[in-house]
């Protein structure tokens, strides 16, 4: 389960990071609409719906090792931000 938040985390960030280069064309590329650009960088469809089962259930399965969700969720994206950067996805 913590895999499948990963790689949906994954997935926002990297729809994050193709959002703040298409902001730079909206004109030219969208003809100046910021929804254009948004549906462009995130498939929201399925992943929406991934990200909110695979949260959910993470959250349900969760064992009591003493640390917050917050915690475990930075590492994750730290961790994909990581994956992203050196291009390793």
């Amino acid at each position: 389960t913590s895999h499948f938040v990963a790689l949906q985390i994954g997935v926002l960030l990297k729809g994050t990071c193709y959002l703040a280069e298409e902001i730079f064309h909206l004109q030219s590329r969208h003809h100046g609409s910021f929804w254009r650009a948004l549906s462009a960088c995130f498939p929201l469809r399925w992943h929406a719906l991934m990200l909110l089962i695979c949260g959910s259930a993470y959250v349900a399965l969760l064992d009591g090792d003493g640390q917050p969700l917050i915690l475990h969720l930075s590492l994750t994206s730290l961790c994909q931000l990581l994956i992203l950067a050196l291009g390793l996805h």
